[in-house]
């Protein structure tokens, strides 16, 4: 074989697999260009999403604080939970066959005196079954 076909055809072969060799590193390049982009967007995403959720945190604590202990939820809080136990403490009551009951002793003293009740008397609707884990839920809920 003839020198300049040997080198026509190295040189060929060189310069068809030099191109190859190229589009297959720039592909790759170009592919992990593509995924640190698409890390680093995502990246992105996750800190403006946890800043976006700190940030609204604070503002909910700030507008809390400003309305002060008795803003709307705390003045709500407060109204329902005092309902709840005003209810339990009517059940409780009409449960019991005993009351301590305030009297005045001779007339002059105030004084606590055991007096005798009939129970259910008061016919005092009953919590449901299980109202107290769904209180508990409402009132946390509101805190």
């Amino acid at each position: 074989m003839p020198q300049w076909l040997i080198s026509f055809l190295t040189g060929g072969l060189n310069l068809v697999l030099g191109t190859i060799g190229k589009t297959v590193t720039d592909l790759h390049a170009d592919n992990i260009t593509r995924y640190k982009n698409e890390n680093d967007a995502g990246n992105q995403l996750a800190t403006t999403t946890a800043d976006a959720s700190v940030r609204s945190a604070q503002i909910r604590a700030d507008v809390q604080k400003s309305q002060g202990t008795w803003g709307p939820f705390g003045l709500a809080g407060f109204l329902i939970s005092m309902a709840f136990a005003f209810h339990v403490l009517m059940i409780v009551m009409d449960s019991t066959s005993w009351h301590l009951v305030p009297t005045l002793k001779w007339y002059v003293l105030p004084w606590l005196e055991w007096q005798p009740h009939v129970v259910g008397s008061w016919k005092v609707a009953t919590l449901p079954g299980r109202f107290e884990d769904t209180e508990h839920a409402i009132l946390q809920a509101l805190f």
